[in-house]
């Protein structure tokens, strides 16, 4: 099946860059993406009820509503209730395959107008405490997970995400 629609990218702006641990720590990824799509519509010259559809890239969620990322992203820069939502999860390609999927839903006829972008807090990445849901016994050693360094590193193949074919 080829499709003959052009697709176009008629805005772009992007969350900011920051080190670990420094000024942007205490902003969740929703907000940073929150704010890129603010941007992002004003460029545009769009109103949030144009959008059809939203699709967020994301690796790591590391805050607690961050499971609602895209939708809550999309909400609070006044994209209506009713437009769905949708996080995609290609490690470090995670925003290029919001791009990618955004496209496929409008060459397919599925939107006419995709807000997509890509968002990440590393600094926010909690530790984990595994196997005390139900309860530890006296004297059990509790180990920290650095969900950072954890959820970065591909255990089936011993190699980080940076340096895989994801």
């Amino acid at each position: 099946m080829v499709f003959k629609q052009a697709i176009y990218i008629v805005a772009a702006r992007r969350t900011p860059f920051g080190t670990y641990g420094g000024k942007l720590k205490d902003y969740t990824a929703t907000h940073l993406q929150e704010l890129a799509n603010r941007a992002a519509l004003q460029q545009a010259k769009l109103p949030p009820d144009a959008i059809d559809s939203v699709i967020v890239g994301n690796v790591s969620q590391t805050s607690t509503y961050a499971i609602m990322l895209a939708r809550h992203a999309a909400l609070g820069a006044g994209v209506p209730i009713h437009v769905p939502a949708l996080i995609v999860n290609r490690l470090c390609g995670s925003g290029f395959q919001a791009i990618v999927n955004s496209g496929q839903e409008i060459a397919l006829g599925d939107s006419n107008i995709v807000l997509c972008g890509g968002t990440e807090n590393m600094s926010q990445s909690p530790y984990a405490v595994r196997g005390t849901r139900f309860g530890t016994k006296l004297g059990q050693s509790i180990e920290l997970e650095d969900t950072v360094w954890a959820s970065l590193t591909d255990g089936y193949a011993n190699v980080t995400m940076s340096i895989t074919g994801y």
